[in-house]
């Protein structure tokens, strides 16, 4: 048994009493080294935890997918543009070529039974002639016309850009398609204009406005044009 002398009276006492048995003094006890141990590495680990780099905000935000995210920039639809194509008659051998604007429906919504009617305006051409007109994909019942022989005269607002002007069109009785009566006019200004609007006064539904877009139209013109002088 290890023993060790009391500081107050000189007593000689065991190391594993708590107090002297002579003078009664309480002894202190001497830390073990594994507690001194353990204390140290305690100490060291909250030194090395407050020392540590914080980690900057934004990589903090992107580790934790809470930050602000950036949207991505709205890509914009291309601009729908004019076609063309060609057709050849069967019986004649000949040839012409169109030019086409999208196919397009009504600014308002028309009621039963034209609900779905689509419309475009178009350009054709063959080797000595051009003409102009509007394709409907239901023959348009119209009121306020004039009757000629076996067709109907059509007198109706008509807007190039934003001048408004009264255009005439002729339509074959039970026909799809409205053409224009002054077609090089007309023509002319699908090249120049960015937009042309046409009004209906249709059978049945409020005034009819159909908008048509000329981007793309001079250069479908050129290219019918130059397809034409070869047939």
């Amino acid at each position: 048994m290890a023993l060790t002398k009391c500081k107050e009276c000189g007593e000689q006492i065991s190391t594993k009493a708590d107090a002297c048995p002579k003078c009664g003094i309480k002894l202190q006890k001497r830390t073990s080294k594994f507690t001194w141990i353990i204390l140290i590495l305690i100490i060291f680990g909250v030194y090395a935890a407050n020392t540590s780099p914080t980690p900057s905000s934004s990589s903090s935000s992107a580790n934790s997918g809470g930050g602000s995210k950036t949207k991505p920039a709205a890509v914009k639809a291309p601009e729908p543009t004019w076609e063309t194509f060609s057709s050849k008659d069967e019986m004649t051998g000949k040839r012409s070529s169109y030019a086409t604007s999208p196919t397009i429906t009504p600014k308002n919504p028309m009621a039963f039974p034209y609900q779905d009617t689509t419309a475009w305006l178009a350009v054709g051409c063959n080797k000595g002639s051009e003409w102009a007109y509007i394709g409907f994909s239901k023959a348009p019942n119209l009121n306020d016309t004039e009757t000629g022989d076996g067709y109907n005269v059509i007198k109706t607002r008509f807007k190039w850009n934003n001048t408004v002007e009264t255009a005439e069109f002729i339509q074959k009785w039970g026909g799809e398609s409205i053409h224009f009566e002054n077609a090089k006019y007309a023509i002319t200004h699908i090249a120049s204009s960015s937009v042309a609007v046409l009004e209906l006064d249709w059978h049945g539904q409020r005034p009819v406005h159909f908008e048509f877009p000329l981007h793309g139209a001079s250069a479908a013109l050129l290219k019918i044009r130059s397809e034409c002088k070869s047939y």
